[in-house]
């Protein structure tokens, strides 16, 4: 899989986690289970017919409820797909500075919504896609806890992280056009703020299986969850 174009052709930062090695099973983690994903508001036959393809039929969108009905999802209505809309709100407005993205991402973590989250990915028949907006912060704290869970190295967790930079490049630069007023420094992922992140995850939660216990969610949803990629 290319490390510079998306999976789907109206996205422009869909890819899979199943991309890296897991110091758990030492294998490769298992391709088209789990993608991660900006927004899908106008999928294409072509996009529709590869999903279905590699059966990923479950899609969780992390957008608020009213980012969802302004730009609804493309896959609310798809026949063939369940979609289901999980807001968390954390997340889904500018920090303030960069000081403070990397505490924005633990509060991402600890969004009353976030156990939703996981339970539909341990539920869910068959493969999942998981997005936001830009599939950066949201949906980047999500993926960074499942390559965590499944043995992932925080260097590769890093290194999925600072892809949505390369593969939102063009989103990146119509926000700078639209809105000069805002720092970039903000919006552009930093390996700093992943890498601070989750040192504070793991300096307040051991390790991302016992924090998954800590926001309620069963041994066995996470057995589940991690068998999907391991």
């Amino acid at each position: 899989m290319s490390d510079e174009k998306s999976l789907l052709e109206t996205t422009l930062n869909t890819r899979d986690l199943g991309r890296y090695q897991s110091m758990i099973s030492g294998n490769q983690l298992k391709t088209w289970q789990i993608l991660r994903s900006d927004v899908q508001n106008y999928p294409s036959v072509n996009d529709v017919f590869l999903l279905k393809k590699h059966r990923i039929l479950t899609v969780l969108d992390l957008r608020g409820t009213n980012d969802v009905k302004r730009k609804p999802s493309g896959f609310a209505n798809q026949d063939g797909f369940l979609y289901i809309n999980i807001p968390i709100d954390e997340g889904s407005g500018i920090p303030q500075s960069t000081d403070v993205v990397s505490e924005s991402y633990l509060k991402i973590a600890e969004s009353p919504n976030m156990p939703c989250v996981f339970r539909a990915i341990a539920s869910a028949p068959e493969g999942v896609m998981i997005n936001c907006t830009a599939g950066k912060d949201r949906t980047g704290v999500v993926s960074a806890v499942l390559l965590g869970l499944c043995g992932v190295s925080d260097e590769d967790i890093i290194r999925d992280y600072m892809l949505t930079k390369t593969y939102n490049r063009e989103r990146f630069e119509l926000i700078h056009r639209n809105f000069p007023e805002i720092d970039m420094n903000i919006v552009i992922p930093s390996e700093r703020y992943m890498k601070e992140f989750l040192e504070m995850f793991i300096a307040k939660y051991g390790n991302f299986r016992d924090y998954l216990t800590a926001i309620g969610i069963k041994k066995e949803e996470i057995d589940h969850i991690a068998v999907k990629l391991l």
